[in-house]
């Protein structure tokens, strides 16, 4: 009998001293996974600038860019035209410094240089240093009369100057004859 105690005993320990210990899952610790937030990446404002060229010429530097860029655009006139304005802009520069905080246009306005004709018409009595010809508005050009021996200079058919040598500038269909005297000798 003590042998049937024993074998009753024993298993009654065990249940017992299993029920006494703690939960094994409450004693297990707990994995907890920390995420943090990362900071918002900061919105960075981009604008467009658009800048085109009218005939006669072209443009640099149009596309996007960030907020606040300050961006330099350059007209360049072909042969011919000439630079007269941006359109969006009351700047007459061909180059134009734009601070972007907007979507901006601009139009780069260029005009053709007029052409004009010089005659120069010579008669008996001397020379000029210049037949004339056609020249763009604005061209400066030097003109000098030179008189054949035996005549003098007394001026100039067509602009107001009694000097030999002038310098004018084209601005109009022009024709000049120079003014060639026989010396009268006595």
């Amino acid at each position: 009998s003590i042998h049937l105690k024993k074998s009753i005993l024993i298993p009654i320990l065990l249940v017992f001293s299993f029920s006494c210990l703690p939960d094994e899952e409450t004693q297990a610790p707990t994995n907890t996974v920390q995420t943090t937030t990362p900071e918002p990446e900061p919105v960075v404002v981009q604008y467009t600038l658009t800048v085109t060229a009218g005939d006669g010429g072209s443009v640099t530097n149009g596309g996007t860019f960030d907020d606040g860029t300050e961006v330099v655009i350059t007209a360049s006139p072909n042969e011919g035209y000439r630079f007269s304005g941006w359109e969006g802009n009351s700047s007459t520069s061909e180059s134009l410094t734009i601070t972007l905080n907007s979507n901006q246009t601009y139009q780069a306005i260029f005009e053709l240089i007029p052409i004009y004709t010089l005659t120069v018409t010579t008669g008996e009595g001397g020379t000029v240093s210049t037949e004339g010809g056609e020249f763009e508005e604005g061209t400066e050009l030097e003109l000098t009369a030179t008189p054949n021996e035996g005549y003098r200079f007394d001026g100039w058919e067509g602009i107001e100057s009694n000097e030999s040598t002038i310098t004018l500038s084209v601005t109009s269909n022009t024709e000049l004859s120079p003014i060639f005297n026989l010396m009268i000798q006595s």
